[in-house]
């Protein structure tokens, strides 16, 4: 499902790409949330947990990004999910989605799970509208003022 400006590729989260759209994502997230209130992995992490990620580019420029690990057979936690400022308005956030869903249902993953923060407006607002409904905590996450936790059937 690539537009004929953007392309998704999947690639390790240490690239020079994707590591500086995971820095880009943290800076952004910094200026509402406390570290503690901020659950993104690390790209170290990311590589430790066997995240699947993946970059969206547009206009031949890494755009976007977004993963997911597997934390128990058939369940994933969708990470990292970014698209910077330039790029926003053009659909790719819910392209690189896409994408990822698709990659997951094709490994077996039956249900994503994601947690994301109440001031993510725009993010909360395409997850619900890509089929994602509002459900309490899970994993090793605890109920949170400023998380919200997500899950879809895929």
């Amino acid at each position: 499902m690539n537009t004929p400006t953007a392309t998704v590729a999947q690639v390790s989260p240490d690239t020079p790409e994707a590591a500086a759209l995971i820095a880009a994502a943290e800076a952004e997230l910094a200026l509402n949330y406390p570290p503690e209130h901020r659950h993104g992995l690390a790209v170290d992490a990311l590589i430790a947990q066997n995240a699947r990620f993946f970059v969206i580019s547009h206009e031949d420029e890494p755009a976007g990004c977004g993963g997911y690990v597997v934390f128990a057979p058939g369940h994933a936690e969708l990470k990292r999910m970014f698209v910077a400022r330039p790029h926003r308005g053009h659909g790719l956030s819910r392209e690189i989605l896409h994408a990822i869903e698709t990659a997951a249902a094709a490994e077996g993953i039956t249900r994503m799970f994601l947690e994301t923060g109440t001031l993510q407006s725009e993010a909360l607002a395409l997850y619900l509208s890509a089929g994602y409904h509002v459900r309490g905590p899970f994993g090793a996450y605890a109920e949170s003022p400023v998380s919200v936790f997500m899950e879809k059937p895929l």
